[in-house]
């Protein structure tokens, strides 16, 4: 347990209670915010290869007001998330393109 762990870079804690509520580890370390302070605006989020800055400049991206963004990272609404990502990928590719 404690390899997966290390390995995802969470605790083991957070692997048994994954496992307890989804019965696989698919979704483990995706939607991770490290040391994470609701009072602070500038805190590095990572949602599996991609990252922001800020909690801010994932909700631009996401095109959600902050409070909306934050509640899907922690309610770990990963598909929700992978939809929006694909959205502005298709975003950016048109405006290249353009």
């Amino acid at each position: 347990m404690r390899a997966v762990a290390r390995a995802a870079g969470v605790s083991a804690s957070t692997v048994m209670a994954h496992l307890d509520r989804h019965g696989n580890l698919d979704r483990l370390g995706c939607g991770r915010i490290s040391n994470w302070d609701p009072r602070a605006t500038m805190r590095r989020i990572t949602f599996g290869a991609r990252s922001w800055d800020s909690l801010a400049a994932f909700a631009a991206v996401m095109q959600v007001h902050r409070s909306t963004a934050w509640a899907w990272l922690k309610n770990g609404e990963v598909e929700r998330i992978m939809a929006r990502v694909i959205q502005a990928d298709g975003r950016k590719a048109k405006a290249g393109a353009a």
